[in-house]
């Protein structure tokens, strides 16, 4: 025994020695404020009950929401720790919608319901506690709902269905992992010189990164619990599998619910079918590269008749195109466009509605989830607003789009006060507080007044807006886009740079090339080597006439980035349009030795080497072209210029021919078959 004894002093005298340095680090860093990863952020992203959203501030009485939760996923609220007798507690739980982006709980309806509630029973203590976090999708909520309902509510409202496909493809490693090692990444979360050491070497990563604010993701810009990198290539398995998943979670919440006696309202949840472009289209794994290329085809023929107006010509091209590809948004989405402006609002809505329901990168809740949260709440007794036939009768023609909805799905503020109005009216007729009343439009508009429906957020805050800015740009809705980065540039040093460039390029495409360079040079003062911001001005100068101003600023651009084909391109642009022809093409080979497999370098080299009389070798730069893309105009034009340049003139007729049916604007195809004519003996 004295021998075994004497052989464990070292160790345990070595193991008494770690843990009092480690405590006295932990006692420096403690002394020194250093935060814990725990006070910051949920290192369980929300799948895990280890970490509450709400914490007790006891000296205040009340539940809070922690500034870990406040800066990443959740709104601040606060609630009562002790409920009082005539207290009623209605908690919301939801995405990104019910949080109320981009304004904030301000704006969202969980606010407008609990101001009208408590007008309409003044003796009751009304709490409406808005815990919905950005980008949770059900499998959050329904971990959430297991501490909201420690919180003693008597209702729980549900607006979930928006985040399905983000959560299961992004978050899987979170919904598959154990629960065994949660208690100790929860231990290094409260370990100050882990926390420490963490910081310091995600600061070495994302200086390596160097980041670009404009492709990176609302989580990311956020600083949020999520990155919401969105599912792409989703097909119809992976869509029974979440939506077998969401049936799953929203069931277990309701029986949660009703094991505690807390009666629950279930919301359906609307979405922009009418303005919104589908992300993305797919094809069958079947379809081979020809019936892609036929319809791909038809596709820019009905987008073609739709840019002039000839909606009979785009559906005439579009409806054979869907029976050929059903499973093709954007093919739904553009006839539905040619429905609409041909008057059928009926078959223009279910054509819209299929073109959510089958975009690839889906970032809306499809028919399906919501008719299953109708089922669900029919099958549990639960109650139901049903936001998403709300929507659709308060919107021209029944077609929701940005008149109730600021982008894809995020309710306006007029919108949010159209659900916490169904809700309000819900709440009373069905007697929640007390006896049935009948509740009116007018008391509620009396108690929520205009400051629900105002856009003031609760924070300024540049990543929100930057973030909208760049959702609106990509939809097309650029004069939006213009005002949100000229809010970020002015509220935020930090996003100058990358706000200006945007709004100088926004600027650029709707005429505007004065003022774009203005924000192009404002951008290149703050960094004078920004790539970007070069390119723009560039091109800024050249729509102004200054060529040769044009030619000096992309020719910088080529010394700051050697490597990039944009700006090899961009200058060949400004010396053709000199013309410069010689030099034009030698920028242009630059720009297609650097990208070979992006078809617009070629294309642009083919029309240079077709100037300097270099038939075949522009021949052979549009057939490179054309093999990546079929139905490029620009590459079958410049066919049809070799072969007038060859003298096959009834060949090169067809082409500027077929060209100018598609688009009558193509003043190219009209000047070749002006060429044509003119060689004809």
């Amino acid at each position: 025994m004295r021998r075994l004894g004497a052989k464990l002093k070292p160790p345990v005298f070595a193991a008494i020695a770690a843990a009092l340095v480690f405590g006295l680090v932990e006692l420096a860093l403690w002394c020194a404020r250093v935060p814990t990863l725990l006070s910051e952020r949920d290192p369980f992203l929300g799948f895990s009950e280890r970490v509450p959203v709400f914490e007790l501030h006891a000296g205040r009485g009340l539940y809070v929401t922690p500034p870990r939760a406040t800066e990443h996923s959740f709104n601040y609220q606060e609630f009562r720790a002790a409920k009082p007798a005539n207290g009623f507690r209605v908690f919301v739980l939801g995405g990104s919608s019910a949080f109320g982006f981009p304004w904030g709980a301000r704006v969202a309806f969980p606010r407008a319901l609990g101001d009208a509630l408590r007008a309409a029973w003044p003796e009751r203590s009304i709490e409406a506690v808005n815990a919905a976090a950005m980008s949770y999708g059900s499998h959050r909520l329904r971990i959430l709902t297991h501490e909201v309902l420690r919180y003693d509510p008597d209702l729980l409202i549900l607006y979930e269905g928006h985040n399905e496909f983000v959560e299961r493809r992004f978050y899987r490693d979170h919904l598959d992992r154990s629960d065994a090692l949660d208690g100790v990444q929860l231990a290094l979360a409260r370990w100050r010189l882990y926390s420490l050491l963490w910081r310091g070497y995600r600061k070495l990563s994302l200086r390596a990164e160097e980041p670009d604010p404009s492709g990176r993701s609302a989580g990311e810009l956020l600083g949020l619990d999520v990155v919401r990198e969105h599912a792409v290539d989703v097909d119809d398995d992976e869509r029974a599998v979440s939506l077998r998943r969401f049936e799953d979670n929203i069931r277990a919440i309701l029986e949660a619910a009703g094991a505690a006696n807390v009666a629950v309202v279930v919301c359906t949840v609307p979405s922009n079918i009418r303005g919104w472009v589908p992300n993305d289209s797919g094809f069958p794994p079947g379809c081979d590269a020809g019936a892609r290329a036929r319809v791909l085809a038809m596709l820019a023929e009905g987008r073609a008749a739709l840019r002039r107006g000839d909606a009979t010509a785009a559906e005439k091209v579009l409806a054979p195109a869907v029976a050929l590809a059903p499973g093709h948004a954007e093919l739904h989405y553009r006839l539905a466009q040619a429905y609409e402006m041909l008057g059928r609002w009926p078959e223009a809505h279910d054509a819209y509605v299929l073109a959510r329901d089958r975009d690839s990168k889906p970032t809306r809740a499809t028919t399906a989830i919501n008719d299953a949260l109708r089922r669900l709440a029919h099958d549990y007794r639960a109650g139901l607003v049903d936001a998403e036939r709300v929507f659709e009768r308060a919107s021209p023609h029944g077609v929701p789009g940005y008149e109730l909805l600021q982008d894809y799905v995020h309710p306006r503020p007029l919108g949010h006060r159209l659900i916490a109005l169904e809700l309000y009216k819900h709440v009373l007729e069905n007697g929640y507080l007390g006896p049935p009343r009948a509740a009116r439009e007018e008391d509620f508009r009396a108690a929520v007044g205009e400051k629900s429906g105002s856009g003031a957020s609760d924070t300024d805050s540049p990543a929100l807006i930057f973030n909208l800015a760049v959702v609106l740009e990509n939809q097309g809705r650029l004069d939006d886009a213009i005002d949100n980065y000229r809010r970020a540039r002015d509220l935020d040093p930090r996003f100058f740079v990358e706000a200006a460039s945007n709004l100088g390029r926004l600027l650029y495409a709707t005429g505007r090339y004065a003022e774009a360079a203005v924000e192009h040079r404002a951008a290149l003062a703050a960094d004078p080597d920004h790539l970007k911001s070069l390119l723009g001005l560039g091109e800024d100068l050249r729509a102004l006439g200054r060529l040769d101003d044009a030619i000096e600023v992309l020719e910088r651009a080529t010394r700051a980035d050697a490597g990039s084909a944009p700006a090899w391109n961009r200058l060949g642009v400004a010396l053709a349009a000199h013309p410069r022809w010689r030099e034009a093409e030698g920028a242009f080979r630059m720009a297609s030795n650097l990208e070979p497999a992006e078809p617009d370098y070629r294309v642009d080299l083919g029309y240079a080497l077709l100037i300097a009389g270099k038939v075949d070798d522009a021949a052979r730069e549009f057939e490179t072209a054309l093999a990546a893309v079929p139905h490029d105009r620009r590459a079958w034009n410049g066919m049809a210029a070799v072969n007038a340049e060859r003298g096959f003139l009834d060949e090169a007729e067809r082409i500027f021919s077929e060209s100018l049916r598609i688009d009558p604007g193509d003043a190219y195809a009209r000047a070749g078959l002006d060429t044509v004519a003119s060689r004809r003996p």
